[in-house]
């Protein structure tokens, strides 16, 4: 019995670590797309466009999107009801959607500093000290994570709220020509095709690499990138994120159907 325990370990840990082999090869397979993806966009050739498939060289199938922030809505200036529309559509509960709207514009209102109230004693009569626990920077939001800060958030709602949101187009709706279909179709607009093209510089992007390997495994990478906010520097990774695959708008590669190669080597 005890010899049948430790081959039945043994057997465990070597299947665990087969898994944990093949998450990472996904991993650093979809990290290489993703930087596929910007080497391309940077590339003069003009034959490259986006969404795309295409196999990697290790035999990964990967799908390649760039969606443009000015296409999002904007957490940080869009109004209440655009908010209130995308997150009752996204909740599926328009009261549930107007209360978390409602606290994201209370979220991003500065917040005015808050200071005990004035103390004076009978032998100085002097103010007493500030506590630091009630001083209050001005606020808004940074980064898209931060959605998890506002009440009313659940953590199903913001892995789906994070495909759809940003924090960096400044814009009080999104722009209609960039959306992509799967927003277009939460905010009740015309459904139109998302056609390959090729994205515009200079401007903000989030790329996202959705790669399956041979055995199965799967990983999806994004990453939020900048591109011609300096001559000296082309682009600016500024967040890397692990994409969802349970978001509601992954969708599944072709398991059997051929691809092109990426980079022909």
């Amino acid at each position: 019995m005890l010899g049948a325990a430790v081959i039945v370990g043994a057997r465990y840990r070597a299947r665990a670590a087969t898994t944990d082999g093949s998450v990472l090869s996904s991993a650093a397979a979809a990290e290489s797309a993703v930087n596929f993806a910007i080497a391309s966009i940077l590339s003069p050739a003009p034959n490259i466009s986006f969404p795309m498939k295409c196999r990697l060289p290790g035999g990964e199938q990967a799908e390649i999107m760039v969606e443009e922030e000015v296409g999002k809505i904007d957490i940080n200036a869009a109004s209440l009801t655009t908010l209130e529309h995308f997150f009752s559509a996204a909740a599926q509960d328009k009261a549930l959607g107007s209360r978390i709207g409602q606290n994201i514009v209370n979220f991003r209102k500065p917040l005015q500093r808050r200071e005990t109230a004035t103390q004076t004693t009978s032998s100085s009569n002097q103010p007493a000290p500030t506590n630091p626990a009630n001083e209050i920077k001005s606020s808004g939001f940074s980064t898209i994570l931060e959605l998890d800060q506002v009440d009313g958030m659940s953590p199903a709602l913001l892995r789906f709220a994070l495909r759809y949101t940003t924090t960096l187009s400044g814009r009080v709706e999104p722009a209609p020509d960039a959306m992509t279909p799967a927003l277009r179709l939460l905010m009740g607009l015309d459904q139109g095709g998302m056609e390959p093209r090729r994205p515009t510089l200079p401007g903000q992007f989030t790329i996202r690499a959705d790669v399956r390997a041979s055995d199965g495994s799967r990983y999806i990478r994004e990453a939020l990138v900048s591109f011609g906010a300096s001559s000296a520097q082309p682009f600016a990774i500024r967040e890397w994120r692990r994409g969802d695959t349970t978001d509601g708008s992954a969708r599944s590669l072709p398991a059997g159907k051929p691809a092109q190669a990426c980079i022909k080597l």
